[in-house]
C-alpha cells in the first residue's frame, strides 16, 4: 500500500479508536450493530469527557477530538476500523500536505489503487478495511 495512504489510514483509525473510548467514558455503550446505533436513545448532540463535543448520525458520529474533527460509522457487526475516501479526506482536512498528498483526488486515487491491489476489502456499504482485519468473524 502507498506509505501516505498507509499513514493517514493509520492517524484516522486512532483517532476513531480515541473517539470510541471517549464515548465509553460517557456512558454511550458500543452497540453490536450499525442499526442498534441508529435506533438508540443516545441524545444527537453532547458534550464527551474533557469537554469533547460529538454529534450522533445515521450509523455513525462526528467527534470534535482536541487535534481535529473523526467522523466514522459503525459496521454491520459494530466495527468501527472501516472507512472510505469521504471521512478519509474530511479527517486530513486541510493537512492533506502533511501526509504527502496535493489533493482530495489524489488521495482517491491511491485508495482506489489499494483496493484494486487487494489491500482494502469492502464491507458491502460504504465502508472499507483494511484486508488483514476484514475477516467478518473477527467480531464474533
Amino acid at each position: 500500500m502507498d506509505k501516505r495512504l498507509s499513514a493517514l489510514i493509520k492517524d484516522y483509525l486512532a483517532s476513531v479508536s480515541r473517539a470510541v473510548q471517549l464515548l465509553a467514558q460517557g456512558a454511550i455503550s458500543h452497540p453490536c450493530s450499525n442499526t442498534e446505533w441508529a435506533c438508540n436513545d443516545v441524545p444527537q448532540t453532547g458534550i464527551l469527557p474533557g469537554g469533547v463535543k460529538y454529534y450522533k448520525h445515521g450509523y455513525g458520529c462526528a467527534v470534535h477530538l482536541n487535534d481535529g474533527t473523526v467522523d466514522f460509522d459503525f459496521g454491520e457487526n459494530g466495527e468501527n476500523d472501516g472507512f472510505d475516501t469521504w471521512r478519509l479526506n474530511g479527517f486530513a482536512q486541510g493537512k492533506l500536505s502533511q501526509y504527502g498528498f496535493e489533493s482530495e483526488d489524489e488521495v482517491k486515487m491511491c485508495f482506489n489503487a489499494a483496493v484494486a491491489a487487494g489491500e482494502l476489502r469492502y464491507s458491502g456499504y460504504i465502508l472499507y478495511y483494511l484486508h488483514e482485519t476484514a475477516s467478518p468473524s473477527r467480531y464474533d
